[in-house]
């Protein structure tokens, strides 16, 4: 086989063809170029080697959610229950023909019969490519293991009665705004839409389960059968567990009563003309560090929970206080009564609307004109973008609103999240099923040195740890600059294939090995 543009080239050989349907009957809306989707029948939503996808026949997962059709304009395209394209393959020569090969290499052969795009699986003989219910294409090897994928898994929303998530699993609002997420050092996250944590169960047992009890209890559950932290909703079977769009986590119970919550929920991020805001509401921008809250105190507007300013006003709200704007385009904080206690005076702006807007809340005229604002105080939001920038600038501990959550489900410190997900993805790409447990906090720290070292006898001056464990404040760990790495839940051992795999791939991902642990990795070795 050659090689030719960075994709495989040869001639596949001349296949039976699928007996799939012909893209005809319109079930989910125009596709590309005319083609619309129709029901599948069962079993087609896979094909064999051998098989072969014509121009305008299409594979279905099975739920029928998921299409997978090859175009007539010469592109392959994937496409949700909404018509909306998912994935393509980026290709552009009409005529072209899906086939798997003999070899488990998937490709896209054009009339003159030479490959334009391939998903490079020679190798993995009598593979299969699978439209999956989760939105992920993927070549799956007779022995059942994931040569390629799409990368267009849906992660599912909801766990039901019995369920669990295990380390590196996941649940997502049904926008993808918003992941409950288990990690490897255990602790459970719900990550925002930039991936800030909003929401943890603070636990540190690595290799903690979350599950779902049939009486309704949600328990995370460490390795030792010990519970981390729980719901303490038994006695409710059949609840279910929900990650909803407005940012709120909750355990419902059958009859639809919410029985716990993460209390996350975000608000609207606009107010439109006419519309309030109740005691109790709020609005929030997109991402969730802004947000404008009335409450029976106060009128406030907080970034990241800090407050950055509050509405002047000569007693508290009470608990019928209402936010309006008003159809003359005034913004107004009236009590139960009525009673003004708080305007932006701007009257005579009808169609005015408040909406939250990156580092500020704005009243905005139909006109586009901005009648009244709050800003966030710069150095805030300076803050959050230095953090990203050098690694090597980074010489004492962060807190955790410093760490972000990486795709790969590690804590580290923004400088060093891309490399982590690039490590981890390589090497599980390479057949090591590598994960990983990263930033530490100072009293985790601390409660480590404690366990782990001790005084000598004979000279109390004299401390023995093992395994090493730095001194609380100098740990890389406290930075969010070090890893430690683990196989199979346990951490990585010298002479295994996992740190052979490190030691010749890391130092490209910028980490270094402490020699005394061939499971920590640094940005520094240390």
């Amino acid at each position: 086989m050659e090689q030719r543009d960075g994709r495989a080239t040869g001639r596949v050989g001349t296949g039976r063809t699928r007996r799939v349907l012909l893209v005809a009957l319109v079930t989910v809306g125009v596709l590309a170029g005319g083609v619309t989707a129709a029901g599948a029948a069962p079993g087609e939503d896979h094909l064999l080697p051998g098989e072969v996808l014509e121009p305008g026949q299409a594979l279905v997962s099975a739920d029928g959610s998921q299409t997978l059709v090859v175009q007539p304009d010469g592109d392959l395209g994937l496409y949700g229950a909404d018509g909306a394209a998912r994935w393509t393959a980026g290709t552009t020569v009409p005529g072209v023909r899906l086939a798997v090969a003999d070899d488990g290499d998937v490709r896209l052969v054009g009339p003159d019969g030479e490959p334009v795009w391939s998903t490079g699986t020679v190798g993995a003989a009598g593979a299969a490519l699978v439209v999956q219910d989760d939105g992920d294409v993927v070549v799956r090897a007779p022995d059942g293991v994931v040569v390629w994928q799409s990368g267009t898994a849906v992660r599912p929303s909801l766990l039901g009665p019995g369920g669990e998530l295990r380390p590196g699993e996941a649940l997502s609002s049904p926008d993808g705004r918003h992941t409950l997420l288990v990690l490897d050092d255990g602790d459970v996250v719900l990550l925002g839409p930039d991936a800030a944590t909003r929401w943890s169960t603070g636990t540190h047992e690595p290799g903690s389960t979350l599950r779902l009890g049939d009486d309704g209890n949600l328990v995370l559950g460490a390795p030792d059968g010990s519970w981390e932290w729980r719901s303490r909703t038994a006695g409710n079977p059949g609840a279910t567990l929900v990650v909803q769009d407005d940012g709120d986590v909750v355990l419902y119970a059958v009859d639809g009563t919410p029985l716990w919550s993460s209390g996350t929920a975000l608000g609207p991020a606009e107010l439109a003309p006419g519309a309030a805001l109740s005691a109790g509401q709020e609005l929030a921008s997109l991402d969730g560090h802004l947000r404008l809250r009335l409450d029976e105190t106060a009128l406030t507007l907080t970034y990241d929970g800090r407050a950055v300013w509050a509405a002047p006003v000569p007693a508290a709200p009470g608990a019928g206080a209402r936010l309006a704007v008003q159809d003359d385009g005034n913004l107004v904080l009236a009590a139960a009564d009525g009673t003004p206690l708080w305007a932006t005076g701007t009257a005579s702006a009808p169609g005015s609307r408040l909406r939250t807007e990156g580092g500020s809340v704005l009243l905005v005229a139909a006109t586009g004109q901005e009648l009244w604002r709050v800003d966030v105080p710069p150095e805030l939001l300076v803050r959050r973008a230095e953090l990203a920038l050098d690694c090597t600038a980074v010489d004492a501990p962060i807190p955790l609103e410093d760490t972000v959550v990486t795709e790969t489900g590690v804590r580290v410190h923004p400088c060093l999240a891309a490399g982590v997900d690039e490590l981890l993805l390589a090497a599980r790409a390479d057949g090591i099923d590598l994960h990983a447990w990263g930033w530490r906090s100072a009293e985790q720290q601390i409660a480590l040195r404690a366990r782990n070292c001790h005084a000598s006898g004979s000279d109390p001056s004299v401390v023995t740890c093992h395994p090493p464990t730095a001194v609380p404040g100098t740990s890389r760990h406290e930075r969010g600059l070090a890893l430690d790495l683990t196989v199979d839940g346990r951490v990585v051992q010298r002479g295994s294939a996992a740190f052979a795999w490190l030691v010749e791939h890391a130092p490209a991902y910028g980490l270094e090995n402490l020699p005394s642990e061939a499971w920590h990795w640094s940005v520094d070795g240390w």
